[in-house]
């Protein structure tokens, strides 16, 4: 649905123009709060978390729909980081407002891994309304069995050569590492174990692909391709990406993994059911 705005303000969402809804599902760019984000916002001297003005600010217009919509229940996703961004005061300040609303909020950081060939751990929120007996969220158990799934059932059978590192940017990985390394930093490159999970897939892959690197006998690693990525998600091979290389990494780095959100979602639906359930029983009492 293409997003309603204000003629004056075309990043403001006019919450009064969105059709009534029992759910509200929403995920807000987690960049101001993720560690590599933050990081990077320091380094520029910019605002980070929900006063950064150009994407932490969108969790307020979410409490604005919700406020005039007053939906039954939320759900809300964001890094795993999010709990403790600015020593858990961010946190703080979002379970406030969501408590303002009228809301009590569950959260849980769940990790992909069991559902999806990712290491992938974010914050998964769900909210009922209060006055729906202030119920509490039961989250679904992702730690297995079955196991951490394997980066190979992901791959496709055959790629093309376009995604195989140059012997220049395969260098420049391997000298960066070294040096990263030594000083005792992050940010190193290194061939994926096609046994264990992939990395975590971020908005940043289509630079040069770090985070998750192919090996290939007698050759040097190569990107993930973006249906690759895709499956990382979770998403099925019907899944039309992006045409353009760049956009449809970008797409999947930000996207969330869609078995997580199918079980959470389940979880939540049915916690509504039952609180339908009761009240359509006290009503019948009632009458």
């Amino acid at each position: 649905m293409r997003a309603i705005t204000s003629p004056d303000r075309p990043d403001s969402i006019i919450a009064s123009q969105i059709p009534d809804h029992d759910v509200l599902a929403a995920g807000f760019p987690c960049q101001p709060f993720s560690l590599a984000g933050v990081s990077a916002r320091n380094a520029l001297g910019r605002q980070h978390g929900l006063l950064d003005e150009t994407q932490g600010t969108l969790f307020y217009d979410i409490a604005r729909i919700v406020k005039i919509k007053q939906p039954k229940a939320l759900l809300l996703e964001n890094v795993s980081n999010i709990v403790r961004h600015d020593r858990g005061r961010t946190f703080d300040v979002l379970k406030r407002v969501i408590g303002d609303l009228g809301y009590v909020l569950s959260w849980q950081i769940l990790n992909a891994e069991t559902l999806v060939p990712q290491r992938r751990k974010r914050c998964f929120m769900v909210a009922f309304r209060d006055a729906d007996m202030g119920e509490q969220m039961t989250f679904p158990d992702l730690s297995g069995p079955p196991l951490p799934l394997p980066l190979r059932l992901a791959l496709e059978p055959e790629v093309d050569a376009k995604y195989t590192l140059s012997d220049r940017s395969w260098a420049g990985h391997q000298r960066r590492t070294a040096a990263n390394l030594a000083r005792g930093v992050g940010f190193t490159a290194f061939e994926a174990d096609l046994d264990r999970l992939s990395n975590t897939i971020v908005a940043r892959y289509y630079k040069d692909g770090k985070e998750c690197l192919v090996p290939q006998p007698g050759k040097n690693p190569r990107l993930l391709t973006p249906r690759e990525c895709a499956r990382l998600q979770g998403f099925p091979d019907t899944f039309i990406p992006n045409p353009t290389r760049s956009a449809a990494y970008k797409q999947f780095g930000n996207a969330v993994p869609v078995p997580v959100v199918r079980v959470v979602a389940q979880a939540m639906l049915s916690k509504l059911d039952a609180i339908d359930a009761r009240h359509l029983g006290v009503r019948a009492v009632g009458q």
